[in-house]
């Protein structure tokens, strides 16, 4: 389970980060970010109904995401504030393919 302190909750601090424009692409996920003033990384996670529509579907990939970005907390960048979306083809992946696209794509952020 992600800690409190490590959730990106309010609508505004997700808007700062869309209004930020940076973001990396993956096949099956989207990670848009923007730095922060914290010593720590924050995140959220979006996936829309027209991506999945059914919500069982919307919440397994939520839940599977946080607990990869839960596991991989030591090697993501700190002082970010992290928008992980989800894509379509995410469906397609196992859990290893995730977990290894989610970390190639946060060794993008540290560059």
């Amino acid at each position: 389970m992600l800690a409190k302190k490590y959730r990106l909750g309010k609508d505004k601090d997700i808007r700062r980060v869309y209004q930020n424009q940076a973001a990396v692409f993956g096949r099956g996920i989207i990670i848009n970010f923007a730095n922060n003033n914290l010593s720590h990384s924050r995140f959220a996670f979006v996936v829309s109904a027209k991506t999945l529509s059914k919500a069982v579907d919307r919440n397994y990939y939520k839940r599977l995401l946080r607990d990869i970005v839960y596991q991989s907390l030591t090697i993501i960048p700190t002082a970010l504030d992290i928008v992980i979306v989800i894509k379509k083809e995410i469906t397609r992946m196992n859990f290893q393919e995730i977990q290894q696209e989610l970390n190639m794509l946060v060794k993008k952020l540290n560059k």
